[in-house]
């Protein structure tokens, strides 16, 4: 109804800008009266600028509305809101709508507050910078790992460690890196990782470092522990007989008093019996001489020699070293290549090493199974990287155990050496790459090879 008014108030005008109009031209063909045609003139002139300045009212509130919002000016009036406006509602809802701004504004200014605080206050280093290497982001816990109150630009941290700048700026987002710094006569096993941000018209790039020296020198502690208990497992497993047989012999050739017996003295039963032992000495002295050739296979690993070969290749040539093992044992054997052609880059010595024993350990999980099943396949993930499985479906990997099935010389089977998992983890990690698996007991076990 008011918006009709306002059309009605508008035509009026118009019609009176032509009425007044008609009159001067009457005036000057009739009775030319100069007087009266310059009021008459100016009556229109009056009415023109009424009309325009009733038009573009709402124009100069709408733009001064627009503009509030774009300076974030919370403070704006609106001129033409009256009771009897025909645009009232319209003024409502634009006051409405600044209210919701400036609210959402208070919120986002609480939030922003709140995320300062956060960052503050995680103990995970965090910087960040521009297109132009300047440093828009340095929390407290950043300045403390790197021992700098201040920091303006990114090749700044030179001065901290030289290289340390372009190992940041060249890490790519998919990637961990772990680097040692040395600051304040103290040495920190630093984790990196970063992030791009992209805007409009620039990019920041997050980087996000911790030292994890107490966490690695904890796993190490750990690992040696864990390594000694085994290493002590087997060598009392060979001692212990040692000993045992010596004491025996010991009583077989001396008096009670310690002193040796006469050769006269020993029958032939006294002989046998002493060579007996000799040879069991001999066997578990050989025993440890390959517990220590073993343990030394591990620490004296080749570098590798990386060349690109077919993954199905790589298959075959796997299928057809372990034909008889799977054959005699009954298995399926099943190989997979997700992409045509697909080729990786490794040694491929160490990778057929790396696979034996994987599929071994999967034929040893299948005794007593039935069914019995190996998948060894290769797919690339979201990266392009290749990734080796080998799947099996035999009794998996006891809970209590999984945590140690990498150490060395640890193992569950009789005649296992406890050397190919842990060998076949440092194998992959000498070809950069990882090993883990997912198992469950009575479903089957997965390996994983990234590389």
């Amino acid at each position: 109804m008011l918006l009709k008014s306002f059309y009605i108030n508008i035509i009026i005008r118009i019609l009176a800008i032509l009425a007044s109009c008609l009159a001067i031209a009457a005036c000057m063909i009739w009775k030319p009266d100069w007087l009266i045609i310059i009021n008459l003139a100016l009556l229109v002139a009056l009415q023109i600028v009424l009309l325009i300045l009733k038009i573009t009212r709402l124009n100069k509130d709408l733009e001064s509305f627009f503009a509030a919002m774009q300076s974030n000016d919370s403070s704006i009036v609106f001129t033409g809101k009256k009771k009897k406006s025909p645009f009232i509602s319209l003024y409502e809802q634009l006051e409405k709508i600044n209210s919701d701004f400036q609210h959402l504004k208070i919120q986002n200014h609480r939030q922003n507050e709140y995320f300062k605080i956060l960052v503050e206050h995680i103990n995970i280093g965090i910087l960040s910078f521009n297109d132009n290497d300047e440093i828009t982001l340095f929390n407290r816990a950043g300045k403390e790992i790197l021992g700098k109150r201040y920091l303006h630009n990114i090749n700044e941290l030179e001065n901290t460690q030289i290289g340390l700048s372009t190992i940041i700026k060249e890490l790519e987002p998919i990637n961990q890196k772990l680097i040692t710094l040395y600051t304040n006569n103290s040495i920190q096993q630093l984790s990196l990782r970063t992030a791009w941000i992209k805007f409009e018209d620039n990019s920041i790039k997050l980087v996000s470092f911790q030292n994890i020296r107490n966490e690695l020198d904890e796993k190490e502690l750990e690992s040696w522990q864990k390594l000694i208990r085994v290493l002590t497992h087997e060598l009392m497993n060979s001692a212990g007989p040692i000993n045992s047989t010596i004491a025996t012999i010991k009583e077989f050739l001396t008096f009670p008093n310690g002193e040796a017996k006469p050769v006269n003295n020993l029958n032939k039963q006294v002989v046998d019996d002493t060579v007996e032992g000799l040879r069991i000495i001999e066997e578990r002295s050989q025993g440890m001489m390959d517990f220590v050739s073993k343990f030394r296979s591990l620490t004296l690993l080749p570098k590798p020699t990386f060349t690109t070969f077919a993954v199905g290749d790589l298959f075959k040539t796997i299928e057809l070293l372990m034909a008889d093992k799977i054959a005699s044992n009954n298995i399926t054997f099943i190989s997979k290549i997700s992409t045509k052609n697909l080729s990786i880059t490794a040694d491929k010595g160490m990778m057929e090493q790396i696979l034996i024993n994987l599929v071994s350990n999967a034929i040893y999980a299948l005794e007593n199974r039935g069914d019995k099943k190996i998948t060894i396949s290769s797919i690339t993930d979201d990266n392009a990287h290749p990734i080796i499985q080998i799947q099996d479906n035999g009794k998996g990997i006891p809970i209590d155990v999984q945590d140690k099935i990498f150490v060395p010389f640890f193992t569950t089977r009789n005649e296992g050496s406890g050397v190919g998992l842990s060998l076949s983890r440092q194998l992959v990690r000498l070809l950069g790459g990882t090993l883990t698996f997912v198992s469950k007991e009575g479903e089957g076990t997965i390996f994983t090879i990234k590389l």
